[in-house]
């Protein structure tokens, strides 16, 4: 996988065996019939330039048939690694074991969406030689968007002498290959607002054992000697002792709305949809969380036959985390995905917690939660993750057919449509954020930081709740 750029570092899968037998191919079924009717046909009415033409087919027919190939070869075949991050790259290989009789490999290669192959043409074919080794047949695959695809089916055929034999399975297929998100570059230099853990590396609003500095107090029964300041000490005549604020860790829930899917995805380097960009944010957002010892929980909502991930941490947790991402499927918009939204939305948040809801505000049903969460004195953040190109009244018409199927027909009243989805939308996140809730664009590095930082004012001063 060295030769291969941007190669997985995952470990390697085994390849499955792929079983079949020894077939004649129709070129070594014409010739037969063709060269045994042109001999009878010239013996019965003394043509012999028929026969000139049926002996050498005849000929090569019984040749091919006499060096037939009695054994099959150990096939085995498959994609080298199972799991992938977006841009990353693997092989789909075939193994052919030495075997008499074995002349000719050819692989092809059916094309995958969001797949990018070397050669291009998915193509590769090699002859074996006189000597013992097995042959092997590879085509690189990179896979451009995170997801669960399956790369292939692939065509793979072992000819013998003359081509009059082949050895071929009908279509060799694997398991799935697991591309997960690859997370934006996210960093948070503001804590979270309220820390409610018993660990961590947030700093409390409470004294206790922890490493950054609160005050200097009289000793009282019960402080450690260690944490004795002998300087005030010395000066005051008291036992005086340094105090620390306690560390804990917090709890950070992710919500992904995967109601709608939004715009044109063109893989990593292009265009993103909103699925995209809240899938890619929430990765970033929970890697970076889970590496500074906080507790992340994900909700993927309106999505089918995909659980909810608790709240825990740690770096298995972050695979975890990023396995369910890459399974994510938008909704189809029909009715059964509203009833499921509307049970996913009464999932239980703890009081201390910071849940962040990543949607491109298009279905009004998670804005509405989200202010819900926040009248209880839950911090919310909502992230937008609607692209910049759609997010405008003079959309690209092409971009446009990606949200109302029926544009193509009607242009101008897809148009007007949309128009007024916008105007609604912007009056529903106008709305939010008079109530509290505030709605940021993802920008990477630092999206969440004032937002944060507000917060954290918010929670310290005094407020009335619902419950």
């Amino acid at each position: 996988m060295s030769s291969v750029p941007g190669a997985a570092a995952a470990a390697t899968e085994e390849l499955a065996p792929v079983r079949a037998s020894w077939r004649p191919t129709p070129a070594h079924t014409r010739a037969t019939l063709a060269g045994l009717g042109l001999v009878a046909v010239a013996v019965m009415w003394r043509r012999p330039e028929l026969l000139v033409f049926g002996t050498p087919l005849l000929a090569v027919a019984l040749w091919g048939l006499l060096t037939r190939p009695e054994a099959d070869p150990v096939v085995v075949a498959g994609a080298r690694h199972l799991t992938l991050r977006e841009g990353q790259a693997t092989r789909w290989v075939a193994e052919v074991g030495p075997a008499p009789g074995v002349e000719d490999v050819g692989l092809a290669l059916m094309p995958t969406p969001f797949t990018e192959y070397e050669p291009a043409v998915r193509e590769v074919a090699v002859s074996a030689g006189a000597g013992e080794e097995p042959l092997e047949l590879a085509v690189a695959c990179r896979s451009t968007r995170w997801g669960r695809r399956v790369l292939g089916p692939a065509v793979l055929a072992v000819s013998g002498p003359f081509g009059a034999y082949r050895w071929a399975p009908d279509v060799v297929t694997t398991p799935p290959v697991t591309t997960v998100p690859l997370p934006d570059h996210f960093d948070a230099r503001v804590p979270v607002p309220r820390p409610d853990g018993l660990v961590g590396q947030n700093r409390s609003h409470h004294p206790g054992d922890g490493g950054e500095f609160a005050d200097i107090r009289p000793f009282r029964f019960g402080d450690r000697l260690r944490r004795v300041h002998w300087p005030v000490s010395v000066r005051t005549g008291e036992l005086h002792v340094t105090a620390t604020h306690a560390d804990q860790d917090s709890e950070v829930i992710l919500l992904v709305d995967a109601m709608h899917d939004i715009g044109l995805s063109q893989g990593t380097g292009g265009r993103s949809t909103s699925l995209d960009n809240a899938v890619r944010a929430a990765g970033a957002i929970a890697e970076h969380y889970l590496r500074t010892g906080d507790r992340v929980g994900l909700h993927v909502l309106g999505a089918r036959e995909l659980p909810a991930v608790g709240s825990a941490a740690g770096k298995n947790h972050l695979r975890r985390v990023l396995d369910t991402l890459a399974r994510t499927r938008s909704a189809d918009g029909t009715f059964a995905d509203e009833k499921r939204l509307r049970a996913q939305l009464r999932h239980r948040v703890p009081s201390g917690a910071l849940v962040v809801v990543l949607t491109p505000a298009i279905s009004s049903d998670v804005l509405s939660h989200a202010l819900a969460l926040s009248r209880r004195g839950i911090s919310v953040v909502t992230v937008d993750t609607l692209p910049p190109e759609i997010a405008r009244p003079d959309v690209d018409p092409v971009l446009l057919g990606t949200v109302i199927p029926q544009a193509a027909e009607s242009p101008d009243a897809a148009g007007l449509a949309w128009r007024v989805r916008l105007l609604e939308r912007a009056h529903e996140m106008r709305r939010a954020r008079e109530a509290g809730v505030p709605i940021v664009p993802w920008a990477g590095p630092g999206t969440l930081d004032l937002v944060l930082r507000d917060l954290g004012r918010r929670s310290r001063a005094p407020r009335v709740v619902s419950r």
